[in-house]
């Protein structure tokens, strides 16, 4: 296959074809129109089968000969398979690379020719939890991701089977082997987030406390500017003061908000960092798929607890996140959900928004004129009761310890909070 006739038939870009250029495709090109194994019946049957929802494999095999029978889509397949699963030096988010739908060829089964490029990560994810020492139960259960990626596919396109292309870079990070589906939730390695706090233990008691860190640009509501809002709204901007002894902030609410005219000082013989630069600060990752009750969130934070140290020799000092499911004000519009009884169980804190978040997880799609959007369950009303109210959808941020999870159910961090 050859650069030129493909960039035609997929109207790619000049910035699209230097770039596929770059990242192997005239190395690859020999073998493109070559049909692999992941497009044999017998290997899609397996790995549907894999999936722990009914998932009539028929349309897969129609698509995979469609593919097959056009030699520019089957390329284009095989080229994102070898981006996605093969090559090291890849970019994890970019949108120049080809789409099927770019072409009226491929438009129409778009979705699924995707769905298959998804299913055909299950073998190497294997191998690399086999290589990492994991039971093989965990890389079973990480591809469990799709399952909740086919319903948002769902919910953008009609009801219509398929996997979004934007998806495919999440399941890169299982072949790289950082991520990991534990229980309900997933957890990527990293060292802490530059969007936590300065988190405090107290020695005496355990008890924690987080400051607001230097730069963060705060509203009068304690909330983070929205992106699209001017610098006139920033009502203050975070500082924190330090000594030899003591450290000064603005104390965040473990409700998710700054208390922007508070100020409170630490005695730093007395308090200790939750964690440093070089710790292990999990991120979690909460794929979709319902069935998120506060219990299943327990078990999954205690079994990851136990699974970093034993598997990877390191020890969590915090668990993190950041995420539209964490906007405080589902706890108002849903105070009985499984999304507000966790946040009232984690510290959680402010995020920077640009104020659409959650709709592309919720809807499948994201519009910032989204009031025509479906509101049949309640979650999609609380997001319509949000909108009518005037105020914007944002993200929140959260992190949880060891005394959270030892008290877990107990709403611990609003307690302390009381005491500081």
């Amino acid at each position: 296959m050859e650069l030129k006739n493909f960039a035609v038939f997929f109207n790619l870009s000049t910035e699209s074809q230097n770039f596929i250029a770059k990242h192997g495709f005239n190395e690859t090109a020999p073998g493109l129109e070559i049909i692999p194994e992941t497009l044999q019946e017998n290997f899609i049957i397996s790995q549907v089968k894999k999936l722990r929802r009914p998932l009539d494999a028929a349309p897969l095999l129609q698509a995979a000969d469609e593919l097959k029978n056009n030699p520019f889509l089957l390329s284009c397949y095989n080229y994102l398979a070898y981006y996605w699963h093969e090559r090291k030096d890849i970019q994890i988010y970019v949108k120049i690379l080809p789409k099927f739908e770019s072409n009226p060829s491929g438009a129409a089964h778009s979705g699924i020719y995707y769905l298959l490029l998804a299913l055909a990560f299950f073998p190497g994810v294997e191998k690399v939890y086999r290589q990492l020492g994991l039971p093989d139960r965990y890389a079973r259960d990480t591809m469990q991701y799709i399952s909740g990626a086919l319903d948002e596919y769902a919910a953008g396109n009609n009801g219509q089977l398929g996997f979004s292309s934007q998806k495919l870079h999440w399941l890169r990070h299982y072949i790289d082997g950082d991520l990991f589906r534990i229980g309900r939730l997933e957890y990527m390695i990293q060292d802490p987030a530059s969007y936590l706090p300065a988190a405090y233990r107290r020695k005496s008691d355990g008890k924690i406390i987080a400051l607001c860190r230097n730069n963060w640009q705060l509203r009068k509501d304690g909330l983070w500017k929205f992106d699209n809002e001017p610098s006139s709204n920033i009502y203050k901007k975070a500082a924190l003061s330090t000594n030899d002894s003591k450290i000064t902030g603005i104390p965040v609410n473990p409700a998710g908000f700054a208390e922007v005219d508070k100020s409170i000082t630490l005695d730093l013989q007395e308090h200790t960092p939750l964690w440093n630069s070089w710790d292990l600060v999990p991120g979690i990752h909460i794929p979709g798929g319902g069935g998120m009750t506060l219990s299943e969130v327990e078990a999954s934070l205690l079994e990851a607890r136990d699974f970093f140290p034993r598997y990877f020799n390191r020890s969590a000092a915090a668990f993190s996140c950041a995420s539209w499911i964490f906007n405080n004000d589902f706890e108002r519009e849903l105070p009985e959900s499984n999304l507000a009884k966790f946040m009232r169980e984690v510290y959680l804190l402010p995020f920077p928004s640009c104020g659409v978040e959650g709709l592309q997880f919720v809807f499948g799609k994201a519009d910032a004129q989204w009031a025509h959007y479906p509101a049949d369950n309640s979650l999609r009303r609380a997001f319509h009761r949000i909108r009518e109210s005037g105020r914007m959808l944002k993200c929140g941020a959260m992190f949880i310890e060891s005394r959270g999870l030892n008290n877990f159910g107990q709403q611990i961090y609003r307690r302390d909070y009381a005491d500081f």
